[in-house]
């Protein structure tokens, strides 16, 4: 067995090998991919900074997206991972930083 916060630690090293996309206070980024795609792992993070944001599954023109709500009081301390189904044609993830402009995040 693990020890405790062992699976979020290689999480968290695994995710921090990929590029970053910045998501700046106030700003919108979208995501989106091919039909073939079953599923999405969504990892944010900030710099020790409070976390505030939205992340949306959007799937095809005339569906309610999917919301979820993300506050975490720091970013660096506990980043808040997410795997997300994706079934059908026409998804794309939606990431919308709530937060004030000096509080950036990073999108994996």
């Amino acid at each position: 067995m693990a020890p405790a916060g062992g699976k979020s630690r290689y999480t968290k090293d695994f995710m921090r090998t990929l590029r970053p996309v910045k998501v700046q206070g106030s700003t919108l980024k979208t995501c989106s991919f091919n039909e073939s795609v079953e599923r999405v792992q969504v990892f944010l993070e900030t710099g020790g900074r409070p976390l505030n944001a939205e992340v949306d599954l959007w799937q095809g023109p005339d569906n309610a997206p999917q919301k979820m709500r993300v506050y975490l009081e720091d970013g660096a301390l506990r980043p808040f991972s997410a795997v997300i189904e994706s079934p059908g044609a026409g998804n794309a993830i939606a990431i919308r930083n709530t937060a004030p402009m000096e509080f950036p995040l990073s999108a994996y």
